[in-house]
C-alpha cells in the first residue's frame, strides 16, 4: 500500500528527530487505502444490520475501549517517541483551537440569526467544532500523507481535539445541559486518558520502541483503522427528521467544507505549504466527533438530530475529505 524508505542513521548522529524526519513515505495506492476504510466501514454497517441491537451495543463498546485503551496509545507510543517539542508542533495545536474557536463563533451566529433552540445550539456545538480526528483523522492521514503524517495527526488530535473536549467542551457541555462544570473532573478525565498519557511518556522517550516491544506495539497499533472504521458502522445511525434540515445543512457545511477551507486560506497567505501545514488542514475536514456527539446524547441535547448530523457526516466525510485533499495539494 505504501512504500516505506528508512532512512538510516548512523550511531554517532542523535536519535532525536523533528516532527517530519520520523520516516520517509511514498504514496503509491492512495485509492486502494480509502477502499480499505470503506470496505471495514461497509462491513460494520453489514454487521450492524445481522446483529440484535444488544449484541451490536456491546460491539460496538468492546471495539471502541479496544481503540481508546490498546491501539490508540499503541499508536501514539510507535510514532511520537523521539520528536523534539520544537516550534514545528505550534501549528496543529494552533490550528485546532482555532478551528474550535471560530466554528464556535459561527455556529452561535448562525443560530442567532436563524433562530434556532436552545438544544439545537448546544447540538451544533457538539457536533461542528470537534472532528473525528483519531477513528478518521488517523486512517484517512495513513491513506493521503503515509506514516510522515502521523505526527501531525496525532499532536492535533490529543493536544487540540480531546484537550479541547476534555476542557471546553466539557464547560460548553455544563451550560447547554444544565449540569455544573468541574475543572477539577475536566482535568483528571483528561490526566486518566490512555491515548494522553501515551502522549507524556513518548514526549519524554529518546527514541522509538524496537525489538519485541517495538513489534507489539506496532501490530497493536497496526489494527486501530479496522477496528476503528467497523465499530463506526456498528454505531451509525441515519435517521433524519426533515424539519431539522437547515441546521444540518449548516452543520456539515461547515464541518467539512468552510472550516478546512478557511484555513487553507490563512496558511496560503501566510506561505506555510509544509507537510505540518497541510496535515493540520486536512484534519480540520474530518467529519464530526464520534465522542463529543456522544456526550451531547447522553445529555439530552437533541439525539436523533446530533445522530443525524455525525452518521451523514461520516459518509459524507468519504467525498469530502479526498476533495480538500486534492484542493490542499493544488493550493500549497
Amino acid at each position: 500500500m505504501f512504500h516505506i524508505d528508512k532512512t538510516v542513521i548512523p550511531r554517532q548522529q542523535p536519535r532525536k528527530q523533528n516532527a517530519y524526519a520520523i520516516i520517509s513515505v511514498k504514496k503509491r495506492d492512495d485509492m486502494g487505502s480509502i477502499l480499505l476504510l470503506l470496505l471495514f466501514f461497509g462491513l460494520g454497517f453489514y454487521l450492524r444490520g445481522r446483529m440484535g441491537e444488544r449484541l451490536r451495543l456491546s460491539a460496538a463498546l468492546l471495539l471502541n475501549r479496544y481503540v481508546v485503551y490498546i491501539a490508540l496509545p499503541a499508536l501514539v507510543l510507535v510514532y511520537l517517541p523521539g520528536i523534539r517539542p520544537d516550534a514545528s508542533l505550534i501549528l496543529p495545536v494552533a490550528s485546532a483551537w482555532g478551528i474550535y474557536a471560530l466554528s464556535v463563533g459561527i455556529v452561535l451566529l448562525g443560530a442567532k440569526m436563524a433562530g434556532w433552540s436552545r438544544r439545537i445550539t448546544g447540538a451544533l456545538l457538539f457536533t461542528v467544532p470537534l472532528g473525528n480526528t483519531s477513528f478518521l483523522g488517523v486512517p484517512m492521514t495513513l491513506a493521503f500523507y503515509g506514516k510522515a503524517g502521523l505526527p501531525t495527526t496525532l499532536i492535533y488530535d490529543q493536544i487540540g481535539s480531546f484537550l479541547i473536549l476534555s476542557t471546553a467542551g466539557i464547560f460548553l457541555l455544563s451550560l447547554y445541559s444544565g449540569s455544573r462544570f468541574s475543572l477539577q473532573s475536566a482535568l483528571a478525565r483528561m490526566i486518566r486518558f490512555p491515548a494522553f498519557i501515551a502522549l507524556i511518556a513518548a514526549l519524554f522517550l529518546g527514541s522509538p520502541f524496537t525489538g519485541p516491544a517495538g513489534t507489539l506495539l506496532s501490530t497493536f497499533a497496526a489494527t486501530l483503522s479496522p477496528a476503528a472504521m467497523i465499530a463506526v458502522g456498528l454505531q451509525l445511525r441515519l435517521r433524519f427528521p426533515r424539519h431539522e434540515r437547515a441546521p444540518f445543512l449548516f452543520a456539515l457545511g461547515i464541518k467539512l467544507l468552510l472550516a478546512p477551507l478557511l484555513l487553507l486560506l490563512l496558511f496560503r497567505l501566510l506561505g506555510l505549504t509544509d507537510l505540518t501545514a497541510k496535515v493540520s488542514i486536512f484534519e480540520a475536514a474530518m467529519a464530526p466527533m464520534v465522542s463529543s456527539s456522544t456526550l451531547a446524547i447522553l445529555a439530552g441535547l437533541e439525539a436523533e438530530f446530533v445522530a443525524s448530523v455525525l452518521g451523514y457526516g461520516i459518509l459524507s466525510s468519504f467525498l469530502t475529505v479526498p476533495l480538500v485533499w486534492w484542493v490542499i495539494e493544488r493550493v500549497l
